[in-house]
């Protein structure tokens, strides 16, 4: 199939463009103007420029395409909300409206385990399990909650699109330090604290694998997540700062990161500056994210690989790209293999 890809160049992006090309499809990429096509480097792929806020370079950029593979998006908690609204929601209507249209007869739309909300006990969901995102508030979950909704509209419409829930992704390839560069500042010791909550640590290459095998046989209106790992947030820092030779982050109470939280932004806007932490993610990271991805086992062959091999080759590769010094015996030890 000659397959588009909206958000290419991120880290999941990059993977699911070398899984598609592995598997014989020809991938187009499409990228915004100013962005640097590096992560796409020996990765057989047509580029072309547009926006996916931009419906006319979507649809020019759909010509001919047998599918679509829906990246796109901003992958930060605590993001403007109107820059959330405006590529994480309109984007996602856009792109998906406009294969409707061009009649294309795959689409995968990416979402989040953020877009089923989160619970205050460690409880292991699955994708038909209530969700609480519109009662929580946290503005990039409702982000991907109505970009969830708006795929499943448009597979009622008739668009042959399957939804997929990554969790927290780690790996190499992190050019944009986005999700994995956790593990490089707990390795860093920029990760002073962590809150009681928890998530679903996965890794970039098992969620590629996941979504070539969805835009193959995945069930159309169906919503599968990717997940991990399910652990505490101090249990997975403490199992990242002891594999780079750092100390672990310690744990807060709730009330004392949201009012560090709101010192922060306070402090931020005074400066003019973007603020290291948030309320949204003191929010978010009072809660627990965790889920079964027995369903895409079963479905697609989903693996999950061990966390260890996660953790290490994240951090190897941000060795080997000049964004971590190996500083400890620890990292020393994985630089070699960089």
């Amino acid at each position: 199939m000659k397959v588009l890809v909206t958000g290419a160049t991120g880290l999941i992006g990059a993977w699911v463009a070398r899984a598609l090309a592995a598997r014989g499809h020809a991938v187009r990429a499409l990228l915004r103007p100013a962005s640097d096509p590096a992560p796409l480097a020996g990765v057989a792929v047509e580029i072309v420029r547009g926006d996916v806020l931009d419906a006319a370079s979507v649809r020019a950029a759909l010509a001919g395409a047998d599918a679509v593979v829906h990246l796109a998006g901003i992958p930060r908690i605590g993001a403007d909300p109107e820059d959330l609204a405006g590529v994480n929601v309109a984007g996602t209507e856009i792109v998906l409206g406009a294969a409707r249209e061009a009649g294309v007869a795959r689409a995968i739309h990416t979402s989040s385990l953020s877009a089923a909300g989160g619970t205050r006990r460690p409880v292991v969901r699955s994708e038909d399990a209530p969700g609480n995102a519109e009662a929580l508030g946290i503005a990039y979950f409702l982000s991907k909650l109505r970009g969830e909704r708006i795929a499943l509209a448009e597979a009622a419409r008739g668009l042959p699109v399957v939804v997929l829930r990554p969790g927290v992704v780690l790996g190499p390839g992190d050019t944009h330090r986005s999700s994995a560069s956790l593990v490089v500042a707990i390795a860093k010791r920029r990760l002073p604290a962590v809150l009681a909550g928890g998530t679903s640590f996965c890794d970039v290459r098992d969620v590629a694998a996941g979504f070539a095998a969805a835009l193959e046989r995945g069930r159309p209106g169906e919503v599968y997540a990717l997940g991990g790992h399910n652990l505490s947030l101090a249990e997975f820092s403490a199992r990242a700062a002891a594999m780079a030779g750092v100390r672990p982050p310690v744990r807060v109470p709730y009330p004392v990161a949201w009012a560090l939280a709101l010192a922060a932004e306070v402090g931020a806007r005074a400066r003019g500056r973007r603020p290291p932490t948030n309320r949204d993610l003191a929010r978010a990271g009072s809660l627990y994210t965790f889920v079964s991805s027995e369903k895409a086992a079963r479905e697609l062959g989903y693996r999950i690989r061990p966390l260890d091999e996660m953790i290490r080759d994240t951090l190897r590769d941000a060795i080997a790209t000049g964004r971590l010094r190996a500083e400890t015996a620890a990292l020393r030890a994985l630089a070699p293999a960089a």
